[in-house]
């Protein structure tokens, strides 16, 4: 049975692997291939691959293909207003003006539907508050669930994809000028919203929201860092750690109720059976809280098996557990095998397994045992997940051990308890639910305080590297042979071997350094990111590298370079930018400049920005760099054997698009253009300078605008390789179908950020080499097959252009 389950869950990870989901006449045929097979016992465990592959193709078939199974039409449903009716499945902060839903649509154009849809909207500007539960019947507009696609961030495509979300859009009043909503607010809404009264202001108030309800909207950047550079997000939201507390109190609250119970009960009713009801039943309403979220609901499955377990009498082996709890939760969420926390939480618990059984300690019932026994799991836990978080997340905390071993008591024994009674008497007895918020909120408090003082530790975080990730795992290996039994000797011989390995790296980095090499001889590459509307280029050459553009920022505490450059920098062990460019003060390619001053520190940066604004933007990010110089043509640098000319402004005049500055990039044998947001009239005048030059990479100006990409501009130059940094079905149409049919026009490759996600052309002695996320570096259907598998694409104006 084991082996049988975990052929299952191989077939449906294996499944995740393939660049398109296969068609359904061939899951089928695998589904009855596997059927077959099951039958044979040789050939047993082949059809639990056979199952698990076809289960998750069936199940990805069926999300894409949502609107042909009710009948509808691309161009019935996305890009234009369409009339919708739904109910909101997701909780509601009123506070902000923009409010953020999850709408389950039941009906499209006074159409029922017989699949019901599920789709993540933002009303700007809502006239009204909204409640987790309401009927709505609105106008919405609607786009494919794509997302921004680049190495080392964070995927909100593959996020919409675990939560079967199959679009995204939005909520206009211009659209609705009567709109109708029917209130029917959840307990969880109602908790949600009278909590928030209840629960003073503080730098807290969100943790304890997120750890009553799993409600995270109201996370600064700061309370997300802090989190995730101490290691402790897991106790900072809803999770599984939090559901098996809570079962453990129901478990404990049920033994406590069968001393009261007389005892002729105990010969008359199965009273044995009380502790694992109630712990059952605290689990569940915790899980029913919090709205059946993904964590809490595989935790739940696990918290139901293992009771399971003890009722059977421990006759069901813990690895039938392990693989029973884990298949049993991709059937029921079969897309949370694309989320990283899936995979953490079982991996965690795998850990705990391996340490229980194969552990090196004695075993005894003394407070120290159990005290050495607790330290020794969050040390094994932490040295186990630390190379996965490493190479999932580019970086991960050291010290997530220091503050579980103090923090977990706490949170088990005092605060999770209060909270969840804080909580359950919110609606009925607010006067009590907020003195416990009082209690609460100091407790916390003080738990912040110490994560705060943790975050402050810089050893305490390390980022990736060919050398760290090597040291990591091999440290990591050494440290769990001494927890695990495995002999003396044995142990002196693994770490003879890791020691010797750890020795070799080192002497290999030494002797290797980049100063030793010529970087001249050394290929370089183009990265274009993919950043939606907006521009941010990435130069690398010899571990070194240059930033053209930073991108939007969309407030305070979200920007492209903080979410995409500064990833993406990381998980190419660059640390700091030597040279920033900023080519003109737009947002949409400066916004990020005061992330990338503060948090990636460039040693220079040139930019057509007034010094006014310049100033301010250092004041805000807190870091005085180099003088900012201006970009005015005949300027030359420069920078790992690449000369960078300015070709364009003469003198900046402040007029943004007009002022763009414009970097030619060569290394003697091909060229790159980077043109910011100039306009055809600049283009005219840069012909004067480069005429004659040949430009291999062409960063096409203004995203393919209209307004740029002249004729007499694509004929001069005639690029080899032009490439579009423009948003997914976005308002402006760009680029322009008259702007693409010139490039073609002169045999230029043609690339679209919209559609392949980020590029990166690397140059080389064999020439030109380029390679688009989707499609080389992330190959896989749950990044690409993002629209739907309808036959009707063609009819949406505009689509992402593939060239």
């Amino acid at each position: 049975m084991e082996r049988w389950l975990l052929s299952f869950i191989l077939g449906a990870i294996l499944s995740l692997f393939l660049p398109t989901v296969p068609e359904l006449f061939l899951i089928i045929i695998v589904f009855i291939t596997g059927a077959i097979t099951l039958f044979a016992n040789k050939l047993r465990n082949l059809s639990g691959l056979l199952l698990g592959a076809g289960f998750i193709w069936w199940c990805a078939h069926h999300h894409f293909d949502a609107l042909n199974i009710n009948e509808l039409t691309p161009s019935e449903v996305y890009l234009k207003p369409v009339s919708v009716k739904g109910s909101i499945i997701s909780l509601v902060n009123n506070d902000d003006i923009d409010k953020r839903i999850t709408l389950k649509i039941l009906s499209v154009s006074g159409r029922r539907l017989s699949k019901p849809l599920k789709v993540r909207l933002t009303w700007y500007k809502a006239p009204i508050d909204l409640s987790n539960g309401d009927n709505l019947d609105v106008r919405v507009r609607l786009k494919p669930s794509q997302s921004l696609a680049n190495p080392g961030s964070f995927s909100y495509q593959r996020w919409l994809l675990s939560r079967e979300i199959i679009a995204k859009g939005y909520i206009s009043n211009n659209d609705n000028p009567n709109p109708l909503v029917q209130p029917s607010p959840t307990i969880s809404q109602r908790m949600l919203d009278t909590l928030k009264t209840l629960i003073p202001d503080s730098e807290v108030k969100p943790l304890m929201l997120a750890l009553t309800l799993g409600y995270r909207q109201e996370f600064t950047s700061q309370h997300w860092q802090v989190l995730q550079n101490t290691g402790t997000a897991h106790l900072m939201a809803i999770s599984g750690l939090h559901l098996g507390i809570i079962a453990a109190l129901g478990y404990w609250l049920g033994r406590g109720a069968l001393m009261l119970c007389p005892a002729h009960w105990f010969y008359r009713y199965p009273l044995w059976l009380l502790p694992i009801v109630t712990s059952c039943g605290f689990a569940f309403g915790y899980a029913f809280i919090s709205s059946f979220s993904t964590p809490t609901l595989r935790a739940l499955i696990m918290v139901l098996l293992f009771w399971l377990l003890r009722i059977v009498h421990g006759r069901m082996h813990l690895l039938l557990w392990f693989a029973l709890g884990l298949a049993l939760v991709i059937l029921v969420r079969p897309f949370a095998l694309i989320s990283s926390s899936f995979w953490l939480s079982f991996l965690a618990l795998l850990s705990i397994l391996i340490l229980i059984f194969w552990g090196n300690f004695k075993d005894g019932k003394g407070i120290t045992q159990k005290l050495w026994l607790f330290i020794k799991l969050q040390l094994f836990l932490s040295l186990f997940l630390l190379p996965i978080n490493l190479l999932l997340f580019g970086q991960s905390s050291v010290l997530p051990w220091a503050a579980n071993i103090w923090i977990l008591p706490w949170f088990s024994a005092l605060l999770m308890p209060m909270l969840l009674l804080m909580t359950l008497l919110s609606l009925w007895l607010p006067a009590t639910s907020a003195w416990l918020a009082d209690i609460c909120r100091w407790q916390l408090e003080i738990i912040w305080q110490q994560l705060l003082w943790l975050n402050e530790l810089e050893f305490s975080l390390i980022t990736i590297s060919s050398i760290t990730l090597m040291v990591v795992l091999n440290i990591a290996v050494w440290v769990i042979a001494q927890l695990v039994r495995v002999t003396p000797a044995g142990k002196v011989v693994l770490g003879s071997l890791l020691a010797l390995n750890i020795l070799a790296g080192l002497v290999v980095s030494i002797t290797n350094k980049p100063a030793t090499i010529d970087v001249s001889n050394l290929p370089w590459s183009i990265s274009v990111l993919d950043v939606g509307h907006g521009l941010s280029v990435v130069l690398e050459r010899g571990n070194k590298a240059l930033v053209y553009d930073t991108g939007a920022s969309y407030g305070k505490d979200l920007s492209i370079a903080q979410s995409i450059i500064h990833p993406y920098l990381r998980r190419r062990f660059v640390k700091t930018p030597e040279y920033l460019f900023v080519s003109h003060s737009d947002n949409d390619h400066a916004g990020g400049l005061p992330y990338v001053l503060e948090h990636l520190k460039p040693t220079w940066v040139v930019a057509n920005i007034n010094s006014d604004d310049y100033r301010d933007w250092q004041t805000t990010a807190g870091h005085l760099v180099n003088p900012l110089q201006s970009c005015t043509s005949n300027q030359t640098w420069n920078w790992q054997g690449l000369t960078i000319k300015a070709l364009w402004p003469i003198e900046p005049n402040w007029q943004e698009n007009e002022d763009s500055c414009v970097l030619l990039v060569s290394d003697a044998k091909h060229q790159l253009l980077l043109t910011g947001d100039i306009p055809a009239s600049v283009e005219k005048r840069l012909l004067e300078d480069i005429s004659a030059t040949k430009i291999d990479i062409l960063i096409v100006p203004h995203h393919g605008s209209k307004s740029s990409s002249s004729a007499e501009f694509i004929e001069s130059i005639q690029p080899k390789h032009a490439i579009f940094s423009a948003a997914y079905l976005n308002r402006w149409n760009m680029p322009s179908d008259t702007v693409t049919s010139r490039y073609q026009k002169v045999g230029a490759k043609l690339y679209n950020t919209a559609d392949s996600g980020m590029i990166r052309l690397t140059i080389g002695d064999t020439g030109i080499h380029a390679e688009k996320y989707r499609t080389d570096m992330a190959p896989f259907w749950f990044y690409n097959q993002f629209a739907t598998l309808a036959e009707d694409q063609t009819s949406i104006k505009p689509m992402p252009k593939s060239w």
